[in-house]
Formats: C-alpha cells, structure tokens, sequence
C-alpha cells in the first residue's frame, strides 16, 4: 500500500513538473502575412529568411526563458483580401502575440480596422506609407525610414544636384502608389515644377506595353517609380527595345537586389533605401547580418537586411521583457532598443526608429551623397 501511495504521488509530480515545462515552453507566436507567391513573393520570402536567421539563433540558445519565437507565415500574394483573410485567423483562432513583417501599403491598409479593433501589436511592415505613422495607433511600431523621406532624398539629388526638369511619375494604382505620389507632387511643387506625365499601371501586373507608351510620348527626362521590380523591369527593357532611355529612380519597397539582377545593361536607375547596401563591409550592421546568412548559404539582399534588422530589434525587446513578457511591455521597451552601428532615433508621433535614408546609383553600384 505504501509503495502505491509513493507511485501515485511521484506521478502526480511527475505530472504537473510536465505540465509546467510544457506551459512554460509553450512558443511566442508571431503572424506573418506576405507575398510567398506571385510576382512580389521575394519580398515575403527575403524578409522572412532575414527575420528568421535572428529568430533561429535565439531558439538555438534557448528563446526567451525557454520559450522559442514560432515565426507563423501565410501567403497573401500581396492581395489585400487573402491579408484580411490571412490576419484573421492570426488573430482568432492562432492567437499570435504579435503581427510581424507584413509586407507593403495596400495590404496593411486592408487590415488598418481590425487591428484598432484588437490593438495586436503590428511590428516592423515592410512601407514607409503614412498610414501606419498616425499618432493614436501606439499598436504600431515602424523600423523604416518614411516614403516622405525616401521621396526628399530622391529630388534633392535627382531635381536639385543633377537639374532634371522633365519629371514624369510611373505609379501603382493603388495605396502604396498613392502614398508615395502624395510626397514626389510636394517635393516637385516645393520646386515648382509638375511631371510632365503621370502614368499609372496595375498591382501584380507586367504587361507595361501601354504605361512605356505614354511615357515616351511625354519625352521626360527622369521617371520616378512607384512599384515592385517585376513590373518596373519590365517597363525598363520595353524603354530599351524603343530607344527610350531616361534616367529612372524607384524606392526601398521595390525590391533592389531583384531589379538589379534582371535587368540588363546598359540602364540609369537610382535607388533610395532605408538600410545601407548589404555588401557594405563597414558597417557592424551589415556585417552581422552577412555572418548569419553565409552560415545559413543564404544570399544578402537588402530586404533580407531589414528583416534581420527588425528581428534584431523585436529579440532585443523581448530580452528586456523577460521576466514580464506581455505585450504592453513589448511596445514599451522596442523604442529603447539599439542595432549595432546603425543609427536609430525613435519618433513617438509616426512610431518610427529609423529616418535613415541611402540613395544608390545602380550601375555600378555606388551610394551618392545627398
């Protein structure tokens, strides 16, 4: 009898030592909504492999008090509708701590309603679009640079040190191309210039055929671009095969590494970024980032680089929140959080770290000053 009251008490121990472990074990479930498919799927797939190689290392060391961060992806195909369909089952039924790395403008907007009606803290979206920078959405948190930003950067370089005048904007009809459009107009108007052309082109489309035309009948000297980079390659080899050659600028969203690597010479294209070239020796930043990717044989891109850059940040607030980790305590303490050499200034109004801006010229590759 004595033997079977001493078995029955280890088990019951045993039993509830197992279902603390399991409790205490149980992972930090981020949702990640994004293009894996389609004509914009590197950008999802980039950023979620950068993000990854920070999130990887950590569980390999144990996660956050033993529990691991469980990275949840679901496709989008960068339709708003599948992102509103993706999002609520992240809330509803996945029940994720936080929405992380969403990718692009019109996207984040579809969802905008339910997350004030969940306030789910929404970390690092891949755009700079001002509709995640409102001052009462504190849910939100951005790691990048603005397109505001992106866009002064892009005319004090191009408008004012090269003198372009004949401006025409090739844009995304959509949210992101709106948002970026809204910040070209002002900065040609602080300079009282207006685009010669405004042409406009579907999300997830190539056929470019009829945007190349009215650009070369308007006979600019610069294109501003709004878009990702299987349509904006497009739209440069059709200028190419019809001796129309101008200079073209795009921002960080379009995926640089992409544009560069289908294109073919020769071609004037200038980018702006919101992390440095991910070739760049110099940086600490750059550096780490390049460590962690040829241990994983995976290739530095500049999207992968801001993946890793949000991730960094993300892991580093959840170590301050160790011992208290809750999701008002997240949004706390990611503010207060560094990036190795990479400079970080947070603005409490937008919910931004960033305001760091690069512009490069593309062939060959080369960062200007500006």
């Amino acid at each position: 009898m004595r033997f079977r009251l001493v078995g029955f008490y280890v088990v019951a121990l045993w039993s509830a030592l197992s279902s603390w472990l399991a409790d205490a074990q149980q992972p930090i479930r981020l949702g990640m909504s994004a293009p894996f498919s389609g004509p914009a799927a590197q950008l999802g797939l980039q950023f979620r492999d950068g993000a990854n190689l920070v999130f990887n290392r950590l569980n390999a060391q144990g996660g956050i008090n033993g529990a691991p961060i469980q990275l949840i992806t679901a496709d989008d195909g960068y339709e708003p509708l599948r992102t509103v369909e993706n999002t609520r089952k992240f809330l509803l039924e996945q029940k994720v701590f936080a929405l992380f790395g969403y990718i692009g403008t019109p996207t984040s907007s579809a969802i905008l309603p339910l997350l004030r009606k969940h306030q789910r803290p929404y970390l690092a979206a891949f755009t700079g679009a001002d509709i995640l920078r409102q001052p009462d959405d504190t849910f939100i948190f951005n790691f990048r640079a603005s397109y505001r930003e992106e866009a002064a950067a892009q005319a004090r370089y191009l408008v004012d040190q090269r003198q372009f005048r004949r401006v025409a904007l090739l844009i995304q009809a959509d949210e992101f191309g709106a948002s970026v459009e809204r910040w070209y107009l002002a900065e040609l108007a602080r300079r009282q210039l207006q685009p010669v052309a405004i042409v406009r082109f579907q999300r997830n489309t190539n056929d470019m055929h009829n945007a190349v035309s009215q650009l070369k009948a308007a006979t600019p000297d610069v294109v501003l671009t709004v878009g990702t980079y299987q349509p904006l390659v497009k739209a440069i080899q059709l200028g190419q095969q019809n001796q129309f050659n101008p200079v073209f600028s795009v921002v960080s969203f379009t995926g640089i590494q992409q544009l560069q690597q289908q294109l073919k010479q020769p071609y004037q294209v200038f980018a702006s970024m919101v992390v440095p070239d991910p070739q760049d020796a110099t940086s600490e930043f750059v550096r780490a980032y390049r460590h962690a990717a040829k241990a994983e044989n995976m290739q530095a891109s500049d999207v992968g680089l801001e993946g890793f850059a949000a991730a960094s940040i993300l892991v580093s607030a959840f170590k301050s929140c160790s011992g208290n980790l809750t999701q008002t305590c997240l949004m706390q303490q990611l503010p207060q959080q560094r990036l190795y050499d990479f400079s970080l200034r947070y603005q409490p109004e937008s919910h931004q770290a960033s305001q760091q801006v690069f512009l490069y010229q593309l062939t060959p590759l080369k960062l200007l000053k500006i």
